[in-house]
C-alpha cells in the first residue's frame, strides 16, 4: 500500500511541478504582479531561520502533526527545508492508518531545487518508502525498506516516459500522460502568489505575508506566514487540512 502511495506522491508532485513551470512561461504577469515577490518571502524565511511546528486537523480523530525548519548553510549560502510529520487517514475497508515523513528538500542560494529526500513510513508494519529526487541529473530513485531490506527499487527518470512507467507500476492506465499531454492546453490554470495580510492570534493582530497557490481559481494551498517566516496558519482544502501551531487551541 506504502509503495503504491509513493508512487502516486511523486507522479502528483511532477505534475502540480510541471504546472507551475507553465505558470512561469505562459503567465509571467501571475507572479510579476504580486503585491509581495514570493523571493522576498523566501528570503525572510531562510534568513531567520524560525521552527514551525504544527497539528494538522482533518476529519480523523487524531490530529496529525508537521515541524518545518529551514536552514541557510553557512559558506556556501545554500538552502536547506527539513520536514518531517505524521498524519492519520482510513482506509477503504474501515481500517485506520498512520503515515509519518521526514525529508529534507535541498536547493541553491537562489531557491532552484537541487535534491530531495524523503522518508515515508507506517509505524504498525515498520515499512519504509526512501525516496530520492535529483533534480540536476532529472532523475528519482526510491525503494521499499523493511527490515533493513530493500525491496523494489525504482529508477526513473523526471519526463513523460519515466512518469508513463511510474503510473503503469502504481497500476494506472498509461494512456492517462497521452490524455494528460493532450488535454495539457486545458488544465487549469495556477497561480501562485503572496502579498501582506493581517491574521488575529489570541486577540492580537499579527501583520503577516499570506501565501496562495490556486487551481482555475480555487484554493489548493493557503498560509499564512510571520514576518519572520514562520507559519501561523494554513489550509489544504483539497485534503480538507487545516494546520495550526502546537502552542494554540484550535
Amino acid at each position: 500500500m506504502l509503495h503504491r502511495l509513493a508512487i502516486i506522491l511523486i507522479s502528483g508532485f511532477w505534475l502540480v511541478m510541471t504546472a507551475l513551470l507553465i505558470v512561469r512561461e505562459l503567465y509571467p504577469e501571475s507572479t510579476r504582479l504580486n503585491q509581495v515577490p514570493l523571493s522576498y518571502v523566501a528570503q525572510v524565511a531562510f534568513q531567520h531561520q524560525q521552527s514551525s511546528d504544527l497539528r494538522i486537523f482533518s476529519s480523523e480523530k487524531d490530529p496529525g502533526f508537521l515541524h518545518v525548519q529551514p536552514h541557510t548553510l553557512p559558506g556556501t549560502g545554500r538552502r536547506v527545508l527539513e520536514f518531517n510529520g505524521s498524519v492519520h487517514f482510513t482506509l477503504p475497508t474501515g481500517k485506520k492508518q498512520r503515515v509519518s515523513w521526514i525529508g529534507t528538500h535541498e536547493m541553491s542560494p537562489t531557491f532552484s531545487p537541487e535534491r530531495l529526500h524523503l522518508d515515508l513510513t507506517t509505524p504498525e508494519i515498520g515499512q519504509h518508502i526512501d525516496v530520492i529526487v535529483d533534480f540536476a541529473a532529472n532523475s528519482a530513485t526510491f525503494g521499499t525498506n523493511v527490515g533493513g531490506q530493500v525491496t523494489n527499487a525504482t529508477a526513473f527518470t523526471l519526463d513523460e516516459a519515466g512518469f508513463g512507467t511510474l503510473m503503469s507500476r502504481a497500476g494506472v492506465d498509461p494512456t492517462m500522460m497521452q490524455q494528460l499531454k493532450a488535454s495539457q492546453s486545458e488544465m487549469p490554470k495556477f497561480e501562485v502568489s503572496a502579498q501582506s495580510s493581517s491574521l488575529v492570534i489570541n486577540g492580537q493582530k499579527l501583520e503577516t505575508f499570506l501565501l496562495s497557490i490556486k487551481a482555475g481559481g480555487q484554493s489548493v494551498v493557503e498560509a499564512h506566514l510571520s514576518q519572520l517566516g514562520q507559519v501561523l496558519s494554513a489550509q489544504v482544502p483539497v485534503l480538507g487540512w487545516k494546520l495550526t501551531p502546537l502552542n494554540l487551541t484550535r
